[in-house]
């Protein structure tokens, strides 16, 4: 190499990725910005429409361009002018959706503050339009009762905030890719459900409660599942995620869902379509009053599975609606008081479950999120020979003694307090199956899961450990030596789980921060040699050879200047001064490139030293993450492991399970007048801690001279301070 490539190769910046990929946490506190964007108001639900619209807009436009600056590269690349390579690109029949070009999300976003939520209202509409061919269009998703020239409802100040901070980063596929993306829109859901009012309950299922439901439920391929109140759609998502984990075709999975909220029922279309869910059939509407899906004699369509979590309580559950009586015949079990739609929403779901097949062994099962009320609200009837007055029975007494009487509910699970956002009445779930087993028929089994969770604020937390605590008595349906066969099965699985999903996080971390640090150990060993080099003048003159790294161009100019002054020194006097008139040139010549070559490795050494600074803060940066991840798996992996030892103590006693879990039999609960609060047969008193008496007796003579110390060295500062003490 001579001294002009060398100088070329030394003076080129060093080629360093200016951006990486963003990784899942760093999503997640980005969409944590834009929530605290909104910070001041009461009830995050007025704004939680308008940022998911605007965040899935920013979405489809980045991806829209990105799919049409492929495409005009791919086109050139073939041979095609620019002009005509454009309008290929930009052909709808080549993209999954279509972004016009005047509803391209930076040229709306710079439009003037007047005049932006006009802009916005447009683009919207215009998005809706182009793509209204497609099956899965998105008509209303974008407009649906979102007005952003309603500045009452969103204020001008928090809309320009949130169309700069969704514009500071870039969210087509290269820099988040779909499943992220995905994964991401479900966490801003949880953010919002978390900062929200009342509402946020029937908005957002926590993801823990959700994996668990699909877990009991097993939904298979091929089965039709349904949510009446499917909120923001994050319990048919855990459906998918379970015939996905099992191997499954999702593509064979029925799913349907019902809302009533428009803009939520917007948000879960949007969050399927993020989540690349081809088809499901969702219907926006009041599941109670009016269900949408029906069959085409308007009867109650039925299915295989329903998951759900309704609104507790709810007041104007439709009363008036079906009180002269119900052209669905949902029911038959009773009618519901007008203040409380509970059994309302529970006899909905017995009515569109499929109905028992002896032959097949098949039947509907659902599985619901309740007040526990529904376990005991309401009183038998009443005889003033029993209890000196007449009182008929209650409606919800009758009710639950006709789900009882019709052997419809399977299992009841009661939950810690505080896990459902808005809402800190504790609830439960409730299974109801229209085909249960043969050794099943006739009983209900209860599982007390009110102790294990990990506490949180706002909301508690069910922990992988806590799910255990409740599959392994529900797998087993209370049996002893079932229960213990099992434990271990269920610690591994929900061990390789977890390992599962740190090893996708740690991928993820990899794969944002990789690329970037790929010239790490490169610059790293470059900066070594460079470390190295003596740069004075007689160090340079003693390491130029023609196999050294750096100085190998000077190696034929110093041989010449070596040369002359060679001859100089055996010449005779009348030769020198025509030989150090003929060093003179050489000489320059090899001064010049020295000093060139110093100068280029010197600015080469700050310039490797500062990329190999940057990129070790990066690769502190990814270490830290990627211990972070390792860490937390560690301890969920250490929950798992006690909860199986815990698991296989209680299990080995009848009088220890029965603390946790048991089963009661319908003759048994008929003697509790059909009442199915749980501390009636499980045992879930909490014995006081006790302390060995010389201990207590050591704690308290050692508390009482505590207060003395404190009562001396008080009086003595009043004293001091000149205050007179009684």
């Amino acid at each position: 190499m001579n001294i002009e490539d060398l100088l070329r190769t030394l003076e080129s910046p060093i080629a360093i990725r200016p951006t990486r990929r963003m990784t899942q946490g760093e999503l997640e506190t980005y969409l944590d910005k834009a929530a605290d964007i909104l910070r001041g108001s009461a009830d995050h639900s007025e704004f939680r429409g308008y940022v998911f619209a605007l965040l899935f807009y920013k979405r489809i436009s980045d991806c829209f361009n990105e799919e049409v600056r492929t495409q005009v590269t791919q086109l050139r690349t073939a041979g095609v002018e620019d002009q005509q390579a454009y309008r290929l690109a930009m052909d709808p029949q080549n993209h999954h959706f279509t972004v016009p070009p005047a509803a391209d999300w930076d040229a709306v976003a710079r439009t003037a503050r007047g005049q932006l939520g006009q802009a916005l209202n447009d683009a919207m509409l215009a998005i809706e339009r182009a793509n209204a061919h497609r099956q899965n269009n998105f008509d209303g998703i974008l407009t649906g009762k979102i007005d952003f020239n309603k500045q009452d409802e969103l204020p001008r100040d928090k809309l320009v905030n949130l169309i700069n901070h969704f514009g500071s980063q870039t969210f087509d596929r290269a820099h988040v890719s779909d499943d992220l993306f995905g994964n991401a829109y479900e966490y801003l859901i949880r953010n919002f459900a978390s900062k929200a009012g009342k509402s946020s309950g029937e908005f957002y299922t926590p993801a823990e409660v959700g994996f668990l439901m699909a877990e009991v439920l097993q939904p298979k391929a091929g089965m039709s599942v349904c949510d009446w109140a499917s909120g923001s759609g994050g319990l048919l998502l855990q459906c998918i995620r379970y015939v996905k984990k099992h191997g499954g075709d999702v593509r064979q999975l029925q799913l349907h869902g019902q809302e009533s909220n428009v803009a939520t029922y917007n948000i879960s279309r949007i969050n399927m379509i993020l989540h690349g869910i081809p088809v499901w059939e969702h219907k926006q509407g009041d599941s109670l009053r009016d269900p949408r899906h029906v069959t085409a004699d308007n009867r109650l369509k039925q299915f295989d599975r329903i998951i759900m979590n309704p609104p507790f309580s709810l007041e104007d559950w439709g009363y008036d609606t079906v009180v002269a009586g119900d052209k669905f015949g949902r029911l038959s079990h009773g009618m519901p008081p007008a203040s409380n739609g509970d059994w309302a929403w529970m006899q909905q779901i017995v009515k569109s479950l499929k109905d028992a097949d002896a032959d097949l062994g098949t039947g509907g099962q659902g599985m619901v999120v309740m007040s526990q009320g529904v376990l005991f609200r309401g009183q038998p009837e009443q005889t003033e020979e029993e209890d000196g007055q007449n009182q008929k029975a209650d409606a919800e007494y009758v009710i639950r003694r006709s789900f009882i009487e019709a052997d419809l509910i399977e299992a009841i699970v009661v939950l810690p307090g505080k896990l459902f956002y808005g809402n800190n009445v504790p609830g439960c779930l409730v299974l109801l199956n229209k085909a249960k087993p043969a050794d099943r028929k006739n009983k209900i089994l209860m599982i007390w899961a009110s102790r294990h969770f990990q506490k949180g604020n706002p909301q508690n937390l069910l922990r992988p450990s806590d799910l255990m605590r409740i599959l392994v008595p529900w797998r087993a349906f209370g049996d002893l030596a079932t229960a213990q066969r099992l434990v271990s099965e269920h610690e591994a699985q929900l061990i390789r789980e977890v390992e599962e999903q740190r090893d996708t996080r740690l991928a993820d971390i990899e794969d944002a921060y990789g690329p970037v640090l790929e010239p790490l150990s490169r610059l790293q060993t470059e900066l070594a040699t460079l470390d190295a080099l003596d740069l004075k003048q007689k160090a340079v003159k003693d390491a130029i050879t023609p196999e050294h790294p750096y100085f190998h161009p000077l190696a034929p100019l110093q041989v010449d200047v070596e040369r002359i002054e060679g001859e100089i020194a055996v010449a005779g006097r009348g030769e020198k001064a025509a030989l150090k008139t003929q060093l003179i040139t050489p000489k320059a010549k090899f001064d010049v490139a020295r000093k060139k070559l110093i100068d280029a490795i010197k600015a080469r050494h700050k310039q490797v030293a500062r990329a190999v600074k940057d990129l070790g803060k990066l690769q502190e940066e990814r270490d830290a993450r990627e211990q972070e991840v390792r860490l937390a798996a560690e301890r969920e992996i250490t929950h798992l492991c006690e909860a199986s030892a815990d698991l296989l103590r209680i299990c080995s006693s009848e009088d220890e399970a029965r603390r946790y879990f048991t089963l009661a039999g319908q003759e048994e609960i008929a003697e509790n007048e059909f009442n199915l609060n749980l501390p009636r047969y499980v045992d879930t008193f909490e014995p006081e801690a006790t302390k060995p008496l010389l201990v207590a007796i050591s704690e308290l003579v050692a508390a009482e001279s505590a207060a003395n110390t404190s009562a001396k060295a008080l009086k003595e500062m009043l004293i001091a301070a000149g205050v007179h003490a009684a």
